[in-house]
């Protein structure tokens, strides 16, 4: 047999084409890729997935001195009881939790209910009152057939005292084994749990209701001897939840002059400004602010982490790129931080998830 010839071309080395890559992408599958040496490059996709957030480096004179411990409570006028007048049932209930009403609104209706004491004790008034009622009718009636010849004090007497005899029976027949009630929202606000129902018996004095308006809310805190001086020469104060985060500017309403005699404490009265998500009885961190000399860059400190044992942050310096940048702090709390060196103002840092950058710039 003849050989078979292959007449095809020999096979040429493979090559890219300008600008392509045919391997492995330099993010891998991450989506992450280096850039220089300090730099850290980090698709759109990636920072919404990984909720990278920046700030602004801006300048400000304001710096927390002294953090105090307060409790939420209503000011006045901010919250409102309804309490049963008397002794009853409930026949209605026109209300919600939840639901916002205004000062006057009729929350719910109570029946009186009576005891049998107090029940006979009001026929025998009624029974009385009844026969006053018949006396006086004909004392009234005896003396005016003889008006010409009676005295005239007696008969003026004898009609004041039909007419308060009329006025007496007219109240007692009115009443009956049962008296209606309206209770009305004593305040406009917001109607707070509640555990009544229809038919529900109720006591004279028990609390039925709540209602709060949250935008009347005041702040209590105990101001001991060393932060005397800073609550003094605050010039901002920030209301801060323990747990939720949530946070308000709040005024000075009143910083007591008489000292706690248990804990020589004083009480400082703050006024929180505006709607919050505060409610009173909250545990809140009350952040005492002064103004410095003059203004200094400030970050969130949750901007600065700690590369290799020196203090730095990470600056997004365009849209895909994280540039390291080491600083040296300055006066510093777990809301602000002050930069003495290594920022510029209107410079853009990373605020949230600062570590996963952290973790990417160390690995690669």
């Amino acid at each position: 047999m003849r050989p078979i010839r292959n007449f095809s071309a020999p096979p040429r080395p493979l090559a890219a084409h300008g600008g392509e890559d045919h391997g492995e992408t330099a993010a891998g599958a991450s989506g992450v890729s280096s850039g220089a040496p300090d730099e850290v490059i980090m698709p759109k996709e990636s920072q919404f997935l990984f909720e990278i957030r920046t700030q602004l480096v801006a300048s400000d004179t304001l710096l927390t001195r002294r953090t105090l411990l307060g409790q939420v409570t209503a000011a006045p006028g901010g919250e409102g009881r309804v309490v049963a007048p008397q002794t009853g049932r409930l026949v209605t209930l026109n209300v919600r939790v939840g639901q916002n009403v205004k000062a006057g609104q009729v929350l719910a209706i109570l029946d009186q209910t009576l005891a049998a004491t107090e029940q006979i004790g009001l026929a025998t008034d009624r029974a009385n009152a009844q026969a006053e009622l018949r006396g006086a009718q004909q004392d009234y009636a005896r003396l005016k057939s003889i008006e010409d010849i009676a005295a005239r004090k007696d008969v003026v007497s004898a009609e004041l005292r039909l007419r308060q005899a009329r006025q007496n029976a007219g109240i007692l027949n009115n009443q009956s084994s049962q008296r209606r009630v309206e209770l009305r929202a004593p305040i406009t606000g917001t109607v707070d749990v509640f555990g009544l129902a229809v038919g529900q018996q109720v006591n004279q004095g028990d609390e039925l209701l709540r209602v709060i308006n949250p935008s009347q809310l005041y702040v209590q805190a105990q101001v001991f001897a060393a932060d005397m001086k800073q609550v003094n020469e605050a010039g901002r104060f920030v209301i801060e939840g323990l747990q939720d985060g949530v946070s308000a500017p709040a005024r000075l309403v009143s910083f007591s002059n008489v000292v706690n005699p248990v804990n020589q404490a004083r009480e400082l009265v703050l006024s929180v400004q505006g709607s919050s998500a505060l409610r009173p009885g909250q545990s809140v961190n009350v952040r005492v602010q002064t103004r410095g000399a003059e203004a200094q860059l400030t970050v969130p400190t949750s901007a600065v982490t700690d590369v290799g044992g020196r203090p730095a942050v990470f600056v997004h310096t365009a849209p895909e790129v994280f540039k390291l940048r080491y600083i040296r702090p300055s006066a510093a709390d777990d809301q602000q931080t002050t930069i003495a060196e290594g920022l510029t103002e209107n410079e853009r840092v990373v605020t949230q998830n600062t570590y996963q950058l952290k973790s990417v710039y160390l690995n690669q």
